[in-house]
């Protein structure tokens, strides 16, 4: 039996996008994998019983605890070499999205986390969410209209053009990019490397859900000597921001959360390392020089 070398950890606090992710991961993923769910939604025996069927581990918590507390125990219970923690609002549209991250970690000694890029939104996460626009002559994806080149065949690359395209449409964003990375990950699917999270530690626990522990945890990755990185030669869908309602789920949580936490995604805090993620300082000056920081261990 072939290794399982890679386990999804799924935090949840909604009941209506996983069993979506669940079934495209199914028809998209050609090796062995694990799948963990951190059940934060309110108890429904119909929806454990059919969620305890279509994972390899369930675990019901008795409240919201946050992304960041949820995803940390997740990735304790894995097992793998590899771990995924990954928002139930993913779909993967693509059966080469786990090659591309794989020979992402190939080219790069010191990758800790690789993070897939997703058709739906400009970079590799960050800014604001809309619809990107591709030219089916050439490959380019673009915002708003700004076209990048001068070609006429160009038309929004919407959620169902792009499932009825999406093995075409990838080569092309590949060929266009040409393995192109970007410095830093967000957290919708980034991938773990198990070995380099037991020197940098895990998530931030005391962020809100999606207050920026995604950046918090590119800026200890650096310090600690590693990268994370977004690849161009992996792509997956995400429908941006669904994971965060609360519908079905528990009252937000995180009573122990500081204020001055929840603006790093969009801010920055230069005085501590964090510059906001617009710069151009990634992989030179992103480190978190707070020596006293927490970070959840492994």
């Amino acid at each position: 039996m072939t290794e399982v070398i890679n386990t999804f950890v799924f935090p949840i606090i909604r009941r209506d996008w996983i069993m979506g992710a669940l079934h495209s991961l199914s028809n998209h993923t050609l090796q062995n994998y694990r799948v963990i769910v951190i059940d934060q939604t309110v108890p429904d025996a119909q929806f454990e019983d059919t969620l305890r069927q279509n994972c390899d581990l369930w675990v019901k918590t008795r409240q919201n605890y946050g992304f960041a507390q949820a995803a940390n125990l997740g990735i304790r219970l894995a097992p793998t070499p590899y771990v995924t923690v990954c928002n139930d609002d993913v779909e993967f549209i693509w059966h080469g999205w786990w090659q591309g991250i794989e020979e992402t970690f190939s080219r790069y000694d010191n990758l800790a986390a690789v993070n897939p890029m997703s058709p739906k939104e400009p970079g590799w996460g960050w800014g604001r969410p809309g619809f990107v626009y591709y030219c089916a002559n050439c490959g380019m994806r673009y915002i708003d209209e700004k076209r990048p080149c001068n070609c006429d065949n160009y038309e929004p690359l919407d959620h169902a053009a792009f499932q009825q395209h999406a093995h075409n449409i990838v080569r092309r964003m590949i060929d266009a990019a040409r393995g192109s990375v970007i410095d830093g990950i967000a957290c919708w699917c980034p991938v773990f490397r198990r070995e380099a999270l037991e020197d940098i530690g895990l998530f931030d626990e005391r962020f809100n859900p999606g207050g920026g522990e995604d950046y918090d945890f590119s800026a200890r990755c650096y310090q600690a000597g590693y990268r994370a990185l977004a690849t161009s030669l992996s792509w997956v869908w995400h429908h941006w921001g669904q994971s965060k309602d609360e519908k079905d789920g528990f009252d937000s949580a995180l009573p122990l959360a500081k204020p001055r936490w929840n603006y790093l995604s969009t801010k920055g805090d230069p005085e501590r390392g964090l510059w906001d993620p617009d710069c151009d300082c990634w992989g030179h000056g992103c480190t978190r020089t707070d020596e006293n920081v927490y970070r959840a261990p492994l």
